[in-house]
This record gives structure tokens, sequence and C-alpha cells, in this order.
């Protein structure tokens, strides 16, 4: 079912960090079908962008624990990261926005969670 809020979306870098946020969504009473885990993969984007490839292959992933198990996780190319975040209750262009920056920038996934309260993760700085 999805809810008629927006869900909230923050920007990240696959690593410790990540795990720690999902850790605490889940301590906090949210389940895998309330998280999504968007890793940008320029490997499975259409277009050839050399630049983002390289940001994107050299920079270290340092994740740890089982992401899949606790969020669900899809690792994809930008056209298929937007539609999945308009499935997840964003307007096109505020998807084509979020995965525009994602590319420009030295994150490599997002973090969706659905009707999130209080503050239970930090937001981007």
């Amino acid at each position: 079912m999805i809810s008629a809020t927006k869900p909230f979306v923050k920007f990240h870098r696959y690593d410790q960090e990540l795990v720690s946020d999902i850790q605490a969504l889940n301590s906090s009473g949210y389940h895998k079908d309330d998280i999504w885990v968007l890793k940008w993969n320029p490997d499975k984007n259409h277009s050839n962008q050399r630049d983002n490839y390289y940001k994107y292959s050299t920079h270290f992933e340092s994740a740890v624990g089982h992401i899949d198990s606790k969020a669900h996780f899809f690792d994809n190319g930008g056209e298929e990261l937007r539609t999945r975040l308009e499935k997840l209750g964003l307007t096109k262009d505020e998807a084509s926005a979020l995965v525009r920056e994602l590319q420009e920038t030295d994150y490599t996934c997002l973090l969706v969670v659905r009707d999130l309260k209080d503050n239970i993760i930090k937001m981007n700085d």
C-alpha cells in the first residue's frame, strides 16, 4: 500500500553509516517493506558516462551486514532509479532531480523510507 505522504529520501554512500541508519530504523519498528536502498549503477546506465563510471568504480564501498534482509535493495541505472522513485511516491520531476544529484555528487545511493517519523536518522548536511 502506497501512502499519501512523500517518502523520506537521504543521499548516502554505500557504507557503514547506511547500515547504521537502517539498523536504527529497524530498531524503531520499520520493516523491510518501509525501507529501500536505491544504488546507482552506471554499468546498467544506457548512456555512456565515463566520469561517473570512474567515480563509482573507484569509490570504496564499505557497507557491512545483511542490508538485503533489512531493506529492499535496488541496484540499477538512472532511468530505472527514476521509475522506482516514482513508484515509491515521488513525482517524475522530483525523481529526475534526485537521480541527477546522485550522479553529480560523490554519493552512490539513496535511502528511501516510507512515513518516517521523528528524528530516527540524521538528515544530510
